[in-house]
């Protein structure tokens, strides 16, 4: 299979640099030259991929393209870097509260890989600020934010008085926000467990991480690759860009993470995510990994999903869910991986939690009731599917 990326995408992806190297510049030019490029659905899918900053890095050393749409970049990347660096003062205010209360934690993607991977915090356009904490600690955690102003959402909030043993049970994060100015506010996504696909395939919690100190680097990839790569199936470019700076950054010993990621049957969505990195950064591997990425069925699973990078939003919801089932059955190799794909998907749908509204009440139905509600749930699902719903 090969996959035909547009101009777009492909200029996208020329231009994920942190130097502008002569040649490079030179090649960029030409194809600008070459090709025809719909410039509107470039911003676009720069805005969905978030890579506005490095486009904006390589494309105003180009003298051919638009000063109007130079100057449209810059000013959102000035942006960006003001909401980046507002988002780490936050973050460190939080990571002192909670070193306070001795609440110990883990910071994870967005915030995280800005401030301490990427080599210009301002290149990672972050949202949410995550953290990780354990679960003994969840609701000394929402306690301690929610008397500093931070507050629940409605369903959360809902979830949240069902009670500490339902919570833990349910839920493996919540979401609180904090106005900040006008409309303008502070999000964190407070994480005790990371769900690998689903919540009967993998979870993954602070303890996983901090188990081999040695590994720990390792295990944040292993975190890293499941949440990007089978979670949300590569299908931003900024993910790739991420797993770059990670592995650039680290001191890989790429055995055991090759080993751990075989043991949760991730192996090959992450050397899909690895066949990218190279392609587009040209990234440095060792022998035996480059032998392993050069295989003909890793290409192909890559460019599987590289075709996701072409719709101008991201897929969510039952797009989303039927896509990883998809991809995550082809990346597995063994019969027993593939088995518990299927069955841990299926179990997933049925023992679940439902919120419903009624007229403008939240109904909460338990996870033990969850194939009660089955149906309406395929239904509402069913129901994205129509073209209306895209």
């Amino acid at each position: 299979m090969k996959v035909n990326l547009s101009p777009e995408v492909t200029l996208l992806l020329m231009a994920c640099s942190v130097e502008l190297p002569a040649e490079k510049r030179d090649k960029i030019t030409q194809f600008i030259n070459q090709q025809s490029i719909d410039w509107n659905r470039l911003y676009v899918l720069a805005e969905r991929h978030r890579l506005k900053p490095f486009l904006f890095r390589s494309l105003r050393q180009i003298v051919t393209v638009s000063e109007p749409f130079i100057a449209a970049l810059k000013q959102d990347c000035q942006l960006t870097a003001t909401d980046n660096l507002l988002k780490i003062h936050q973050y460190h205010t939080v990571a002192a509260l909670l070193s306070e209360y001795g609440i110990e934690h883990m910071p994870l993607k967005g915030i995280y890989l800005a401030e301490h991977v990427y080599p210009d915090s301002s290149l990672r356009i972050s949202g949410d600020i995550d953290l990780l904490v354990r679960p003994k600690d969840v609701f000394a955690t929402i306690d301690l934010l929610q008397r500093h102003q931070y507050h629940l959402s409605e369903k959360q909030d809902l979830q949240w008085r069902q009670g500490e043993e339902r919570i833990l049970s349910d839920l493996f994060e919540v979401s609180l926000f904090k106005p900040f100015f006008n409309n303008s506010q502070f999000d964190i996504d407070l994480h005790w467990q990371i769900m690998g696909f689903n919540q009967h395939y993998a979870l993954f919690d602070l303890a996983y991480v901090q188990l081999q100190p040695a590994f720990e680097a390792e295990r944040k990839i292993v975190l890293l690759a499941t949440h990007h790569g089978v979670n949300n199936i590569w299908q931003q470019i900024y993910y790739i860009n991420d797993l770059y700076f990670t592995l650039v950054k680290a001191d890989v010993n790429w055995s055991w993470l090759l080993q751990e990621l075989s043991r949760c049957g991730f192996r090959e969505v992450f050397l899909a995510g690895l066949y990218w990195c190279q392609q587009i950064w040209n990234l440095p591997l060792p022998p035996t990994v480059q032998e392993l990425i050069a295989s003909a069925r890793i290409r192909s699973l890559a460019e599987a999903y590289a075709k996701n990078w072409e719709t101008d939003k991201p897929r969510e919801f039952s797009h989303l869910v039927l896509k990883q089932l998809t991809l995550l059955l082809t990346a597995q190799t063994s019969l027993g991986n593939q088995v518990k794909t299927c069955t841990t998907f299926f179990t997933s749908r049925v023992f679940r939690y439902s919120l419903f509204r009624l007229g403008k009440r939240l109904i909460y139905v338990p996870k033990e009731l969850g194939f009660i509600t089955i149906f309406i749930r395929a239904v509402q699902s069913l129901f994205r599917f129509l073209p209306g719903r895209r």
